[in-house]
């Protein structure tokens, strides 16, 4: 989108920086002509990020996952820390 004059004026001025910005258009909800982001849905977001890094936590504490596909297909999967590539070379 393009930015007018005013918009960079009063934006600054409020200190409503261009990464605020781009969070609203990229999470808000559309409210006639106007891009709406609400402490619930910022509180959603919050959520689902403390989610994700729990997760990153748990595979970091594993040394890395691996997944093995082929096809479409979930084959395996196993902590990247307790690949040895010896030993999967001689079987």
């Amino acid at each position: 989108m393009n930015m007018t004059h005013h918009f960079d004026v009063r934006a600054n001025q409020r200190g409503i920086k261009k990464d605020l910005v781009d969070l609203t258009l990229d999470l808000g909800d559309l409210e006639g002509d106007k891009i709406v982001l609400t402490s619930k849905i910022i509180d959603t977001e919050m959520k689902g990020l403390q989610r994700r890094m729990k997760l990153l936590s748990e595979a970091r504490k594993k040394g890395g996952v691996v997944v093995v596909t082929d096809g479409g297909n979930l084959i395996t999967a196993y902590r990247k820390s307790s690949f040895n590539a010896k030993l999967a070379k001689n079987s």
